[in-house]
């Protein structure tokens, strides 16, 4: 004889296999957060990220000048590398605001740690040398600088996440 837990247990497996009628399965699946956002919050979040770009700006605006490069692309890269967010590291060992690797920036001239690289005008100091350096080698376009930039001076054709990045890069030289 079967004990009433192993009847329960029988029947809970049973009910799994039984088909799922259309409307109970939508009912089932239906998720709060499919809801799209109340305007006050998209309000308040877009609030939030416009004080951070402006925290770096007289950095970012002082080694773009002192590099000839725009003050849009500089924050655009910013903004796509970091989202202005100095304690981002990447999965590759890029640091900081602009996402530099330690061995990039020495070979840039930069003597210090890789901690030091997380300090915004350091950062930003040997990013925007080498982010200058790669729109001399792209040609001064916007493209070809973002291809230099993100697969290394050395690339020669664009690929789709170098496309990308500069889609990205070209929106978001639009709002600055």
């Amino acid at each position: 004889m079967k004990t009433k837990d192993a009847k329960d247990v029988k029947k809970a497996e049973v009910a799994k296999k039984a088909p799922v009628k259309k409307a109970e399965k939508k009912k089932a699946t239906t998720k709060a957060k499919y809801l799209p956002k109340p305007k006050a919050a998209k309000k308040s979040a877009k609030k939030q990220s416009k004080p951070t770009s402006t925290r770096y700006s007289s950095i970012i605006n002082h080694y773009a000048s002192t590099y000839g490069v725009s003050s849009a692309l500089a924050h655009a890269v910013v903004r796509h590398e970091s989202n202005f967010r100095p304690e981002v590291r990447g999965s590759a060992g890029e640091i900081g605001l602009m996402q530099i690797k330690l061995s990039t920036a020495r070979g840039l001239g930069y003597t210090g740690s890789a901690k030091g690289l997380y300090e915004p005008s350091t950062n930003v100091q040997y990013g925007m040398k080498y982010l200058a350096q790669a729109q001399k080698l792209g040609g001064g376009s916007v493209c070809g600088t973002i291809l230099k930039y993100n697969a290394g001076h050395g690339a020669k054709r664009m690929n789709p996440i170098s496309a990308k990045y500069c889609s990205n890069v070209q929106a978001y030289m639009r709002s600055f």
